[in-house]
């Protein structure tokens, strides 16, 4: 509900794990790819591009 209310993702593992730079900004792009256009692949698309501000 939260993540409805105010748009954004509570948890999101590999997000977790490219900020923390255990994966690669590729491997990112990878597991966005595999979720397609879902909106959990959007957002780590997002990411990877930068365009996710907290």
């Amino acid at each position: 509900m939260i993540e409805k209310r105010q748009s954004i993702k509570i948890s999101a593992p590999e997000e977790i794990a490219y900020k923390n730079d255990w994966i690669t900004r590729d491997k990112l792009l990878e597991s966005a790819a595999r979720y397609g256009k879902s909106p959990y692949g959007q957002h780590l698309k997002a990411v990877a591009e930068g365009k996710v501000r907290y």
